[in-house]
């Protein structure tokens, strides 16, 4: 072979490969995955044309990104028609369904103004607050994002509020409202030594009572305000409580002080003396009441 006769085979075997098609260089498998790809696409725009953006866009879906031959094509009409579908959710009302279809979109102005919406609707749900929140963190919006936040401690404010006037009631259990408001600080990221404040006050208050209701209630107040001190004193009040009880013969009573106080095992033997003296009682009353009817009915002459 000729030294020349072997450059033309060379380059005939170059010439070979750059004109083999496009698609043997892509992932798809073969030819008829392309071609099958690239009609779902057409079909795809054909359904947008005609106004239908949602069956468009679960039409595209269907055009195997791998096989189709124009990419950017298929994801313009994603995004297109994700957007449409987006606006129409939202004319409907369906703000949240809006927000996911905007996403889809990556349309974040859009995604972020249902955020907003949503939090207008409902303002005082924490959990939509909090993934606005989210939302508007992830995105790196600090605006918005510190917006929320200032929503979230105005509602921090409202709970406190709602406290205040559950604690004047006569039950004085404010724990579910003190609850709330420590929600809301997590997400305002403030007022936290406040409500720690709020429940030490309350703890105090209630430690000065002597009902068990009440002293059970100032120890879970002294624990939302990380008062272990506080915990401590209470229970030794009660347990002095218990010890006087329980020399009045007062079992029932003492056993609950003594629960109180954290002695359980002392709270379970005395309730158990005390039932075990109760059946003692009522086997005596019932020996009595047998005694007295034979009485009455032999003096009847029955």
């Amino acid at each position: 072979m000729t030294r020349l006769h072997a450059l033309n085979l060379v380059l005939a075997g170059s010439l070979g490969l750059w004109s083999a098609p496009a698609w043997a260089d892509s992932l798809c498998a073969d030819k008829a995955l392309q071609v099958a790809a690239d009609a779902q696409l057409k079909k795809a725009e054909e359904l947008e044309r005609a106004r239908k953006p949602r069956e468009a866009f679960a039409a595209a879906a269907k055009a195997d990104s791998e096989c189709v031959s124009d990419y950017p094509r298929r994801e313009a009409l994603t995004l297109r028609t994700a957007k449409a579908v987006g606006m129409e959710e939202e004319r409907r009302g369906n703000l949240k369904d809006a927000f996911d279809w905007y996403l889809r979109a990556h349309s974040p102005a859009e995604a972020g103004r249902m955020q907003r919406k949503l939090v207008e609707q409902h303002p005082d749900d924490i959990n939509t607050v909090s993934h606005a929140i989210d939302y508007f963190a992830h995105e790196n919006d600090q605006a918005q994002e510190s917006a929320m936040r200032a929503h979230a401690l105005k509602n921090l404010d409202k709970a406190l509020a709602e406290e205040e006037k559950r604690f004047a009631s006569i039950g004085r259990n404010s724990l579910q409202e003190l609850g709330r408001a420590r929600d809301w600080a997590y997400y305002a990221k403030a007022g936290e030594d406040r409500i720690r404040a709020r429940a030490a006050k309350r703890a105090e208050t209630l430690a000065a009572e002597d009902g068990r209701k009440f002293l059970e209630l100032a120890i879970s107040y002294y624990e939302q305000a990380d008062r272990h001190e506080g915990v401590k004193q209470v229970r030794e009040k009660a347990l002095s409580l218990a010890k006087r009880h329980e020399a009045k013969g007062e079992g029932e009573v003492a056993a609950d002080y003594y629960a109180i106080a954290g002695e359980h095992a002392k709270a379970e033997a005395v309730q158990k003396h005390t039932e075990q003296r109760h059946e003692q009682a009522e086997e005596g009353r019932k020996k009595t009441f047998k005694k007295e009817q034979a009485d009455l009915e032999k003096a009847l002459g029955f």
